[in-house]
């Protein structure tokens, strides 16, 4: 893994340029508000409580097309997911602009420090599927542009299997999740 640039906040280079050339994972398409990835009330919290920014939070509802969306990402998990966001109920996400970016984009990309993001954020374009860490086939990720595998993309990012696999780990955990599909439920209460 070679040496990355980093922003003040965190992102690397590439991200710094995606963010600044238009449709990016911050920002998304009208109407696919819904299919914004959930921010977990611990998530919400940290956030806040470094980045005191009122309007950055919608609740959105707990619809068939989000938990069918959300359950895609856990195969095998799908009743767990029904569970954790019950149809009719809502959960928390980033809010976004009229124009479908993320409130916290900024001109030099995300407001938020990166170790405060939510898991979802910090992981994209990569997710653990089996075991194994994939990304995501993003025609709006630069890195996935211009990186084309899996070994380029996590060095254009400065990261390795290691710290996406602890990456998507806390994700599921902060969820209720076990950090590993198969390892056993987390009690979680909201």
């Amino acid at each position: 893994m070679g040496t990355v640039s980093r922003t003040e906040n965190g992102d690397s280079d590439v991200c710094r340029r995606c963010s600044l050339q238009g449709p990016t994972c911050c920002r998304i398409a009208a109407g696919q508000e819904e299919f914004c990835f959930p921010v977990s009330p611990a998530e919400k919290e940290r956030i806040q409580e470094l980045v005191p920014y009122t309007g950055g939070f919608v609740l959105s509802p707990n619809s068939k097309a989000f938990i069918g969306h959300v359950g895609r990402l856990f195969p095998g998990e799908e009743a767990f997911v029904r569970e954790l966001f019950p149809e009719g109920k809502e959960h928390f996400r980033l809010a976004v602009d009229s124009m479908g970016a993320c409130r916290f984009l900024g001109p030099l990309g995300c407001e938020i420090p990166r170790e405060v993001r939510p898991y979802y954020c910090r992981l994209f374009p990569f997710w653990v599927v089996g075991g194994d860490v994939t990304f995501f086939d993003s025609p709006t990720c630069l890195a996935r542009r211009e990186g084309r595998t899996l070994i380029r993309i996590l060095d254009s990012l400065g990261t390795g299997r290691a710290s996406v696999r602890d990456l998507y780990g806390r994700l599921r955990l902060v969820w209720g999740l076990p950090p590993r599909k198969g390892a056993g439920r987390v009690k979680k209460s909201f």
